[in-house]
């Protein structure tokens, strides 16, 4: 560990213990991590589209960034029986080692999809997931004789919250395969947050790791942060919030702890919390991955004169917005969504409109790309039906609203067909 990671987390103590305090009498508001907006009112093409979104798998981000390198600290043996001097090492596992199994079994709150290679955190734009492992052993440096081992897992759950100031980090852990001298390791965890950010839990004491847990019966820690938004003008976000525990693992028979650091690759998993001036379809607080660029699905059977439109206008006006193609970017000045941009797309049709009718654009009005703030000569508009097109708003809206896309956030859209 770093002499700044040593600071920071002398530090973070003391701040989880005055932070904590503000928590205590209800003045930050926190509460676990729910996600997904609770609207009763929606359409049943919103519900569906929202049952696919939160049903759809997370993604792998990158390689992995777990330590490789193996740490050994020089312990003595408890027994006075004999003064042979142990050494205990711990030696992380890695996406190179796929002739290692898999722990038999996983906490209940880990989603299916959560099954990368070792030390890789994938998910979506509220969610990342991973899972860590280490080789402990208790060695004699003399006589290379192995008094014990274990393989220790820690599978993590980060989320995010779309509608509070607030990161969850979870951690469920366990041992499997332990022999010997290695029963009866413990784990303890200090947490600690880098970048605009404070942390607002207590260290984890040492506490032993279950063995051949099964799904109830990991050993659970849970870690909150929130980014340093108290009395910031409207309109302010900040980037580059970076959570991170320090793990120490321990013994009966041996007094030395070895350690080792968890933390998310800043370049893919970049953390950013946010206060807006007015709600609308975006909360007043909320915090996301802003790295994490969502797609927004629009399924034919459901929605087709809409899904058309926008199809026309990705294959024959070459607009964006497409997946592996440049984003749409999110606009929410009002008057250049509706009186600029819907007025530029749509001023070829008749006003007012056939009954039963309403345009519809690509790129969508509320997108710097839109018809007046991007080039026309990229936008495509249609008739469609005016509850077909209400749909097609309201699915948008509720993208928006979940994934937290607030201004010059970048997306995709997709056609299912």
């Amino acid at each position: 560990m770093t002499w700044r990671r040593k600071i920071l987390r002398h530090l973070s103590l003391l701040s989880a213990l005055l932070l904590s305090l503000s928590a205590l009498i209800g003045s930050t508001g926190r509460a676990s991590a729910d996600p997904a907006p609770q609207d009763e009112a929606l359409s049943d093409v919103v519900k569906k589209y929202r049952d696919r979104v939160l049903a759809r798998p997370g993604q792998p981000r990158g390689a992995s960034h777990q330590r490789g390198s193996e740490r050994c600290t020089p312990a003595r043996k408890a027994s006075p029986a004999t003064k042979d001097q142990l050494i205990a090492c711990l030696t992380p596992k890695n996406s190179g080692d796929v002739q290692l199994a898999r722990p038999t079994s996983r906490p209940r709150e880990i989603p299916d999809w959560c099954s990368f290679d070792y030390g890789v955190w994938g998910g979506d734009r509220l969610t990342a997931c991973s899972l860590w492992s280490w080789n402990y052993q208790l060695i004699n440096p003399e006589t290379g004789t192995v008094g014990g081992r274990a393989t220790i897992y820690v599978w993590n759950l980060l989320q995010t919250h779309n509608a509070k100031n607030q990161v969850i980090w979870k951690q469920w852990f366990g041992a499997f395969d332990v022999t010997n001298l290695a029963k009866g390791t413990t784990v303890s965890a200090t947490t600690g947050c880098d970048g605009p950010c404070d942390p607002y839990s207590q260290p984890v004491a040492p506490r032993a790791l279950p063995t051949d847990p099964g799904e109830e019966g990991w050993l659970f820690a849970s870690f909150e942060f929130a980014g340093r938004l108290s009395g910031v003008p409207a309109n302010t976000w900040k980037s580059g919030i970076q959570p991170y525990t320090d793990l120490a693992f321990g013994n009966p028979n041996t007094p030395a702890l070895v350690e080792d650091q968890m933390w998310l690759d800043p370049e893919e998993w970049d953390i950013r919390c946010d206060y807006l001036s007015a709600g609308g379809d975006a909360p007043h607080y909320g915090c996301v991955f802003k790295e994490v660029w969502p797609v927004h699905v629009v399924v034919w059977a459901e929605l087709p004169g809409h899904a058309e439109v926008i199809t026309a206008a990705q294959n024959h006006r070459d607009a964006p917005g497409a997946p592996g193609d440049e984003p749409l970017t999110r606009l929410m000045d009002e008057t250049l969504k509706k009186k600029k941009n819907g007025q530029e797309a749509c001023e070829m049709w008749p006003s007012p409109r056939p009954p039963g009718e309403e345009c519809d654009e690509y790129p969508f009005r509320s997108t710097w790309q839109g018809a007046y703030t991007g080039d026309p000569e990229h936008t495509f508009s249609d008739l469609i039906p005016e509850s077909e097109n209400q749909d097609g708003g309201e699915q948008l809206s509720w993208f928006y609203r979940y994934h937290r896309i607030i201004e010059k956030d970048p997306f995709y859209v997709e056609v299912e067909t």
